[in-house]
Parts: C-alpha cells; structure tokens; sequence
C-alpha cells in the first residue's frame, strides 16, 4: 500500500505563497495556453497533458506529469484539487467513472466508483418522504436522504494503489495547499452561488436548514465578487486526514463520523455500515468500432456508453449527409433520441437488474435504427428505441452544476479520463461539520418515485429503481477514441443528460469531419433526451438550423442549456492538444519537458 502514514511527511499548510511559488515553477516546465493564434482554452505539448474546467487544478496534474508522476498520479491529484477549486461541481463527498488506457499493456479499464444507495433505502420510503414533503423542496435533491454513499476517495485510492506511482501524500499536499489560499470565485461558481440563492428564495428554510453552506459561499446572502478567494480552512482539515489515512480515509474514522453525524441530522438514513463495505468496482469497457476508430467508453451505471453506442452505430449505418449539414445535425438528434429511449426503458445497474447492454450495442440493431433516421419528420416518442426485447426488465418509463471532467495523457502514452460529481449545484447542500465536505445529491439520479422524472426531467424504469445497495444510473460518458492500436482522442463533459450529447458533438465534429479540437469544441450543440419532446441548444441557433428543425417537426425551447467539454486529441505527430471548453472557464496545461 501506498497510503502513507508517515505524519511528519504532510507539510504545514496555509501560506499562500507556497501556490504562488508552485504556480511560478510549473511555468517553467509547462504551457498553460498555447502560443499563436490558439485561444487561452487550448494548449499543445508533447510529454503530457492534463485538460479540466478548473486552470490549477490542470496546472497541479500537469506539475505532477512534469516531475515524472504517470497519468494515474496526475488523476489523483487533478481530482483533489477539482475538490477545492469546483465546489459546486465535485468533492469529496460524491463518486465518478474513470476510462483509462494502459500504454504497456495496451488495455482498456473501467472504474466505477459511482455513488451507491443506503442499505435502508428502499422504493416506499422514498414514496412516503415524496409525499410528506408535498410542494415543499423534494428530499431526493435537498437533504441528507438525498446522499449517496460517497465513492471518490476510495476510487482515487485504488487508482493510486493499482496504477500510481508517487506517493500519496504527495498527490493530496497541492490540494490542500490550494485549500488555504482559497476558492477563486469565477463565473461558473459566481453563477452556481446566485442559483442557489435562487433556491433558497424559494424555499427559504433551505437557507436555515443549510446555514453551513450558505455561510461559506453567501455569507449575509451576498455572492462574493468575481476574482474573490474563498478560504477552505476546513476542506484542508479534511485532505490533510486524506493524506495520512489513504483511500480508506472515508470508510470509518473522523470523516465517516462527520458524514453520517451530518447525514442524521438532515434527514438521511445512511449507516456507519454503507460507509465501511463501499466497494470500487472493476467493469468491462463499451467497445464499438466507428468509422475505422475503436470508441472505449463506460457501461452501466452509466447509461452514456449505451446511448453514446447506439446513436454511433445508426449514425454510421445511415451513412454521411456532407453538403447537408442541417440534415446531418438532424441526424444526431433523431439517432439520440432513439439512444434515451432505449435508456429511460432498460438501463440501471446491471448488478440488480437485466439491462439488454448487449443487444443495444448489437450492429443490426444499429441498422434498424437507422432505417428510423431516413424519415422526413420527427415521429412520436412511443417510435423510438425497442420494446421488443423479450426478458428485460423495464416499463414505460435544471441545468447540472454539480459533475466535473478531466483528461490526462502522460509520456508513456497511458491515457485517463474521468467524470466525477455530486450531481446536482452543490449536490445535497448538507455540509459535514468540521471539514466541509459537501455531500452529493446522487439518490435524486435513481427513479424514487414511480412515474416521476427526475431533476434533469428524465424519465426512468424499473431498472433504475432505488434499492439498498444499487448504484444509480449516470449520463457521465468518459470515453477514449483508438485508430489502429492507439489512442487518437480522450473526451467527456459535465452537464446531466447533455453530457452524452455534448461528448458526441465533439467526438463526432473531430471523427467525422475532422475538424480541429479548437473547431469541435466551438460549435453549437443541440440536445434532445427523448423526454421531454423538446430540442435543447445550447446557444442562439442559426436561422436556418431553427428553421430546418421546425420544419422537421422539431419543438424547440428558448431555454439555453449547455454540456461542458474537456478533451484532448493525440497527433499523427505526437503533438498533444488540449481543449477545456470555454462554456465553464477551464484551462489545458501541455507539459512541454
């Protein structure tokens, strides 16, 4: 084990300089932005890459790369630091997905470290508590019975403890480091703060139930200024126990005290138990062939390898619209829709329930879909997706703040990338007292109440049934593209259901019209999760893409909702060029030595 417990190894913490010399050390061994005609969001190097929505956080995986730490030890610490410098995004208290591309044995691994349910959470408590609360803020999204039990820490100890190379102690320091010089208040957290306000205007005993995250973040109900830091005393508390217990560090001991004393309090029913028998799961990486790539992506739980899969296939059996590009833009979207269809109806953890993965990802039923796609409108939302399968479990079945991405190749060619989150903006708002830790509102991602969609209005099945130990379903679709043997791309997003469509916008602008990453990450992006009947843009559509959707029988909402990007694109020449979209602010950092 790796998982030091050498004390006097943890430095002192707390003294800003000691960033803002790390900060000028990395500049001498890295490229943040690019030089040329490149926008800040992009970066080139040649002996590693880290891309994230959070610029230190890259910069603290790409200094670990430049002092010869592989892309698992650069994961480790990236995650960390995303802890501290994406509050409302990711932490601590929540779990995630890692793809991962093993140069030497040129392998493929899955990871799933995704959130599981309470061994005391069952379907008709969660009925009951839906009832009790009535019209007030629902108790799968606000609240302690909102939390899943946390799997982040443990995932990153078991990357660090099969793959990594450095110490641990050392991957955790920079994070607390940044932790004490404090949270740089950007757009996306000034945004995530004043949305919460927002909630809590509504339902103001959110404000006194949650007084510990309001008070770090609003204090007296003020969102702190753009370019304000934000001390996190206490989240350094919390990483310094991290960095002398290890991955272990959340199962029992001080911050399992702290989790489930804070989970009691508000509400939850989750037992030292849940937290001590969490257990990192190994899975079989989606594999499909596209278009003379290999496409490497999670399964279920997540359900964005599956939808990622089926709209891939129909779209390569359907063949290519060039000179149409409107209809090659419908094309996606109808092909997506079929991909949600088929999601709301079979997907769920497949630990508990029989998903067909199987037959979705089957080529022919790839071609039947793609007979769909030659229509000349849109067809009802019972037309898409199958209900042929016999033997299945299934039935008819806000703009995401809270799920952050990152991609990383190091010198040797190993590649990683990994989606985490706590789901909603600020997941649950339970704190844990004294160390911070924002817990994850991940329980709201399993269908609680039948008939009822969920946050992100997405309707589910039987399949995704809360259950005492289930694992909910996820739209995170960390995904690594191969030609011939070798990784050519590495790619996922944040953004609830709209990281499947987002991640494929961009996998498909670079695979099929081979524009640049810059280009890819761009362009617009509709979204369509089969329900609700609606086209999503992400921007202002071109008039004459509204004008071709509504022709199509599209409806298209004025709503504005957007999926964030991070990828990185593996040259013929070896270059490496990063993308952080700049839909979120985040930044690339090359290691150029």
């Amino acid at each position: 084990m790796r998982d030091s417990s050498h004390l006097a190894r943890v430095p002192r913490f707390g003294r800003s300089v000691v960033l803002i010399l790390f900060v000028l050390v990395v500049a001498v061994g890295v490229r943040a932005p690019a030089l040329g005609d490149d926008p800040p969001w992009i970066a080139r190097g040649h002996y590693g890459m880290v891309a994230s929505d959070s610029a230190e956080a890259s910069a603290i995986g790409a200094r670990v790369l430049e002092e010869g730490g592989n892309a698992f030890d650069a994961a480790v610490a990236t995650s960390l630091a995303l802890t501290v410098a994406r509050p409302q995004s990711t932490g601590i208290g929540g779990g995630g997905f890692l793809v991962a591309w093993l140069a030497d044995e040129k392998r493929a691994i899955a990871l799933d470290f995704r959130e599981s349910a309470p061994m005391a959470a069952t379907a008709e408590r969660y009925a009951r508590l839906a009832e009790f609360a009535g019209d007030g803020p629902s108790p799968s999204v606000y609240g302690g019975a909102a939390v899943g039990v946390p799997g982040l820490v443990a995932g990153l100890g078991h990357v660090h403890d099969r793959y990594g190379s450095r110490e641990w102690v050392d991957l955790v320091s920079p994070a607390v480091d940044l932790a004490m010089r404090g949270v740089l208040v950007d757009e996306h957290l000034h945004e995530a703060i004043e949305d919460a306000l927002k909630e809590a205007d509504k339902w103001p005993s959110l404000r006194k139930d949650y007084a510990g995250l309001f008070g770090r973040f609003a204090p007296d109900g003020v969102v702190p200024s753009l370019g304000a830091r934000i001390r996190r005393d206490d989240l350094a508390r919390a990483l310094r126990i991290i960095a002398i217990r290890g991955g272990g560090a959340m199962r029992e001991g001080p911050l399992a005290d702290a989790i489930l004393r804070a989970i009691d309090k508000s509400g939850g029913i989750m037992m030292s138990a849940d937290l001590r028998d969490y257990v990192v799961k190994e899975r079989e990486p989606v594999r499909i062939s596209y278009h003379g790539c290999e496409i490497i992506t999670m399964p279920p739980p997540s359900s964005g390898g599956v939808c990622a899969a089926i709209t891939l296939r129909a779209l390569e059996a359907v063949g290519d619209f060039k000179g149409d590009p409107q209809r090659e833009m419908l094309a996606r979207v109808e092909a997506m829709k079929h991909g949600f269809a088929d999601r709301s109806r079979w997907l769920g953890d497949t630990d508990f329930a029989k998903a067909p993965v199987a037959f979705l990802l089957n080529q022919d039923y790839g071609a039947r879909v793609s007979d769909a796609l030659k229509q000349s409108r849109t067809m009802k939302p019972e037309a898409y997706g199958t209900t042929e399968i016999k033997g299945s479990v299934g039935g008819a079945a806000k703009d995401d703040g809270g799920t952050s991405h990152f991609c990383i190749i190091d010198r040797a060619g190993n590649v990683v990338s990994m989606t985490e989150t706590i789901n909603g903006g600020f997941g649950s708002f339970v704190v844990a007292e004294p160390y911070g830790i924002i817990l994850n509102n991940e329980l709201d991602d399993f269908l609680t109440v039948r008939g009822a969609p969920n946050m992100f209005g997405l309707r589910q099945s039987e399949a995704n049934l809360i259950a005492p130990g289930k694992r909910p379903l996820s739209s995170m679709t960390p995904t690594i593209v191969l030609r011939d043997g070798r990784p050519i791309l590495a790619l996922g997003g944040s953004g609830g259901p709209r990281i499947i469509s987002s991640t494929l916008h961009v996998l498909l602008n670079v695979i099929n019209d081979g524009a640049s990453l810059e280009d890819a990450l761009r362009r617009i992006r509709p979204h369509h999760q089969w329900a609700p009947d609606v086209v999503y843009f992400d921007e202002h559509p071109p008039t004459a893409m509204a004008d071709a959707f509504s022709a199509f029988g599209h409806e298209l909402s004025d709503e504005r909702r957007k999926g964030v990007v991070q990828a990185i694109q593996i040259m013929p020449n070896g270059e490496l060029i990063g993308g952080s979209d700049p839909r979120k602010g985040g930044r690339p950092v090359g290691v150029e030595r």
